[in-house]
């Protein structure tokens, strides 16, 4: 990027390549959710647990970016500029989103195992994937209709 660019312009930017981004984002991080389903049968192999823990990681990177907006690396100017009250607002409705479908998932879940047991890593599974990615959707749904 141009030395040119002032930090509002740099922000706007990065805001909406930010849009741009998190659907591809979500989509890798959900049809990750294959292998794993794909792969249940062996799960103590160390290549399942190198791929759950790469997993986990970029699940906790995801929330991380979620809550906090992510872009740790910029200016902590941009960073402000970046973080408006309709970003800020999208985001606290997209977490919500997501908080919610994780519960119903939970809900779910306590059914079916009522019927047909279920692994606790599959059932956490389940709950972390379906929730962070609909927040991740809703999210990106939300900036790209606030970015016109």
């Amino acid at each position: 990027m141009p030395a040119s660019l002032s930090d509002a312009d740099l922000a706007d930017r990065l805001s909406r390549r930010r849009a741009r981004m998190i659907v591809p984002l979500a989509v890798i991080f959900i049809t990750q959710q294959a292998t794993f389903f794909s792969d249940s049968a062996n799960h103590h192999r160390t290549v399942s647990y190198v791929h759950a823990a790469s997993w986990l990681v970029l699940a906790a990177v995801i929330l991380a970016a979620l809550v906090t907006g992510g872009f740790w690396l910029k200016p902590r100017a941009v960073r402000a500029l970046m973080e408006d009250e309709i970003t800020r607002a999208n985001r606290a409705r997209a977490l919500s989103l997501g908080f919610v479908l994780a519960m119903v998932t939970a809900m779910l879940l306590f059914v079916l195992d009522l019927f047909e047991p279920l692994p606790a890593r599959t059932a956490i599974h389940l709950i972390l994937s379906v929730g962070m990615g609909a927040a991740l959707l809703r999210f990106a749904a939300l900036e790209r209709r606030a970015l016109g």
